[in-house]
């Protein structure tokens, strides 16, 4: 009977795709027999992180935590590895697309607003990722308690198929083990972190709850609900302000108090988990008896960003940068 099959993973790296504060994402094949190919994303870890043994620790446990988590909306994790060159590396599966960031700013920088009911379609279904997340358990049954720690724009992918996927899930808890309160990774994060984790104390479900509803809030504003407060937002995230002059005047009262319920300081005033988050915004949009799908967010890529899917190799950063006439470099895929 068969037991083990001992086999060696061989990669072959075609591009730097994103390079951030916790490492390096590289579009990969996957090189099998037979000349069998995959394409995937590899993470790699920057030597200083690889050489912090907490760092490490943490990044192995996480990885195995979430190592099992498959479902449509999330990005799935295939192996954690080491080698001599690369150091730690994740190799996970490959999102042809475009990152939410990416997505925010070209609307922002066409001064077009996002439909609304788009906004809310890609938010309920990263919350019905996360809310599959939430509910794991292991062989006995115990919850896992997984909790993402840093749902960003950065961390949303939107595929050429309008499916909402999220990303570095079991990385952010990891990463925060390293930083101090000073550090420019941590202040970045802090225009998505709940009150509780820039307090730096215990989180549960309902932070990811938070933190999604300020992305809801940015698709909606397309600006980041605490840009008021960029000098102070340290004190902004631990005090949970929210910029609400910012959204437009035609958020729908449903979707504002929806919203609001999200971005509630007090955590126990907040929805429980986000199973409640994607029913409540599932409901909204879908109340007359329609609305949008995944082939309604496809056709919309389509028609504004038709480089997606051309046939020919077109670098995303270029694409998207004449797509809106600017000059400055994009983030296309989620880092940090």
């Amino acid at each position: 009977m068969l037991t083990h099959i001992k086999d060696r993973y061989m990669f072959r790296i075609e591009r730097q795709i994103a390079k951030g504060g916790m490492g390096t994402i590289y579009e990969a094949t996957q090189l099998g027999a037979k000349e069998f190919e995959k394409k995937v994303a590899i993470k790699t870890v920057l030597p200083a992180l690889a050489r912090n043994e907490r760092f490490i620790e943490m990044f192995i446990a996480e990885g195995r935590l979430v190592a099992d988590l498959v479902h449509e909306n999330i990005v799935q994790i295939y192996q954690l590895g080491h080698c001599s060159k690369a150091g730690y590396y994740i190799v996970m599966e490959y999102v042809h697309g475009l990152s939410l960031h990416d997505f925010i700013h070209f609307h922002s920088a066409t001064h077009e607003r996002i439909p609304h009911e788009l906004a809310v379609f890609i938010t309920s279904r990263i919350a019905r990722g996360l809310a599959y997340a939430h509910s794991r358990l292991d062989g006995e049954g115990t919850p896992l308690n997984i909790v993402h720690r840093d749902i960003c724009p950065t961390n949303i992918m939107i595929t050429t198929e309008g499916l909402p996927k999220l990303g570095d899930f079991g990385i952010a808890k990891a990463a925060s083990s390293t930083v101090s309160a000073n550090d420019r990774i941590l202040m970045g994060k802090l225009f998505y972190m709940s009150p509780e984790q820039a307090q730096r104390i215990p989180v549960d479900h309902r932070s990811d709850v938070y933190s999604l509803g300020l992305v809801l809030f940015e698709l909606l504003a397309l600006t980041r609900a605490r840009s008021k407060w960029s000098k102070d937002i340290l004190d902004a995230a631990r005090t949970g302000q929210v910029d609400w002059d910012a959204l437009p005047d035609n958020v729908d009262p449903d979707l504002l108090t929806i919203l609001r319920h999200m971005l509630t300081a007090d955590p126990d005033l907040r929805y429980a988990d986000t199973s409640q988050v994607a029913y409540e915004l599932e409901y909204f949009i879908y109340r007359e008896g329609y609305g949008p799908t995944v082939v309604t967010l496809e056709n919309y890529l389509r028609q504004n960003f038709p480089f997606l899917y051309m046939r020919a190799s077109v670098p995303r950063k270029t694409a998207i940068m004449e797509s809106v006439g600017r000059t400055a470099p994009l983030t296309t895929s989620p880092m940090e």
